[in-house]
């Protein structure tokens, strides 16, 4: 009878240390990944005792404006480092100081500085996921369109008009593409946001953001030079067979981004044979209390994507 309760209790220590070393993570915060108009861009790495070389790049963003990733808690991603993956939460430049196009690259760059020191992070340079909510969701797609791959010094200064006498950052010469994608209701087609003939800027509920500038067109500009702008940061329409997998999770009664939007990005997706898939939260609005089975289908799709 000793030997057995012995036993039992030899078993439930192990399995505590074993949570315990499972759930372990070292959490590294201001990372500085650009310096721009005498500001530095940052994020913070979440990264577990055992890590599985894959990594969550987090895109902290509501509205196009960031903030201080250091005020999201570690516990936040517990689903995800616990089964071994580092995370990524990164801050962007804000609208109305950043427009649209500005936060793209910012977003680029920071993939492009952890993908070149991937080695010192201790995860793979080709096993990147991003995902985030709402224009997280929106700079997320984007990241998986817009990506570019790696290029030499000549080219970039041939793409970039840098000057022969001025030094290049190896840092933007690493290629910006990444994995896989799982977001939440992200706006991905500005051209046409709640009916084919209904632009973001006739949407009353964003006038807050239209007319500032983030956009470059305002709601006064003409129409033929608002329907260029928008469908230059539209990721619905640069969509090919070469995108990486996306998960998109969305409200069907959202009143902010319309859930049109992501049954028209999937549709896309489809016909151009990129695998992707749509979970629609029933009579949800844009966002809702925290549910496990989100989180499980993030790391399923991820599972998928970035470890088989």
């Amino acid at each position: 009878m000793k030997k057995c309760i012995f036993l039992l209790l030899t078993l439930t220590v192990v399995t505590l240390n074993n949570t315990v070393a499972q759930q372990k993570v070292t959490r590294l915060s201001d990372v500085v990944y650009d310096h721009r108009d005498g500001m530095a861009f940052v994020f913070d790495v979440i990264r577990p005792a055992k890590q599985n070389g894959a990594a969550i790049l987090y895109i902290l963003s509501g509205g196009w404006v960031s903030r201080d990733a250091a005020g999201i808690s570690t516990n936040s991603y517990r689903s995800y480092t616990d089964k071994g993956y580092t995370v990524f939460i990164i801050s962007h430049g804000s609208q109305p100081r950043y427009n649209i196009p500005e936060i793209f690259s910012q977003v680029q760059r920071a993939i492009k500085f952890i993908r070149y020191n991937a080695g010192k992070y201790g995860i793979d340079p080709e096993k990147l996921g991003v995902m985030g909510h709402s224009a997280g969701g929106h700079l997320s797609v984007s990241s998986a369109v817009f990506g570019k791959d790696a290029m030499t010094e000549e080219e970039y200064r041939k793409e970039h008009n840098v000057p022969k006498e001025d030094k290049v950052d190896s840092i933007n010469l690493v290629s910006s593409k990444i994995r896989a994608v799982a977001c939440f209701y992200p706006p991905t087609d500005f051209i046409q946001y709640t009916s084919a003939d209904s632009n973001w800027f006739d949407f009353p509920k964003v006038r807050n953001v239209s007319a500032n500038g983030s956009f470059i067109a305002t709601p006064d500009s003409a129409r033929d030079f608002q329907s260029r702008i928008l469908k230059s940061i539209s990721p619905y329409y640069f969509i090919t067979p070469q995108t990486p997998p996306v998960l998109v999770i969305h409200g069907t009664n959202d009143g902010l981004v319309p859930y049109s939007q992501s049954v028209s990005l999937i549709t896309e997706l489809k016909a151009h044979n990129v695998p992707c898939m749509l979970i629609s939260k029933q009579g949800k609005d844009h966002g809702w209390p925290y549910e496990q089975t989100d989180e499980d289908a993030c790391l399923s799709w991820f599972d998928k994507y970035l470890l088989n």
